[in-house]
């Protein structure tokens, strides 16, 4: 079974919690919990294969742990398939993860699109359109 569909099984059962799952020497996150995580920490959202995920070293667990006690994010670490640590009833994770927090990767993907288009012969008629609303 993929990580990520481990991290499937756990965020439809715990749907208001951050599942960081530990792989090697990091811990990683999927889904909507990457946006939380660059919010909070700044790391790097990758895409890999069309899935998002952020990932830390062990090293820097007691500082994310400590950050999300802080923020009063409920969470649960995975590791060799069983919960290992819980954090529950704090409660603040829907504040963290609003829609506002992926909005640099939605214009990414936007600008990327718009690429993609530039020698289509409805391009100009697009960012006319785009332009009016800016």
């Amino acid at each position: 079974m993929k990580i990520k569909d481990k991290y499937n099984i756990y965020k439809n059962k715990y749907p208001k919690y951050i599942i960081l799952i530990k792989v090697g020497i990091f811990y990683e996150a999927y889904g909507e919990d990457v946006y939380l995580l660059n919010n909070l920490f700044n790391y790097k959202i990758k895409e890999v294969n069309g899935v998002n995920r952020v990932g830390f070293p062990i090293s820097s667990f007691e500082k994310v742990i400590s950050k999300l006690k802080n923020f009063k994010i409920n969470y649960l670490i995975i590791e060799n398939d069983e919960i290992t640590r819980k954090k529950f009833n704090l409660n603040n994770y829907d504040k963290y993860i609003s829609n506002d927090l992926n909005i640099e990767d939605r214009i990414n993907k936007i600008y990327e699109r718009l690429k993609v288009l530039q020698n289509n012969s409805k391009i100009n008629d697009i960012l006319d359109e785009i332009e009016k609303i800016l």
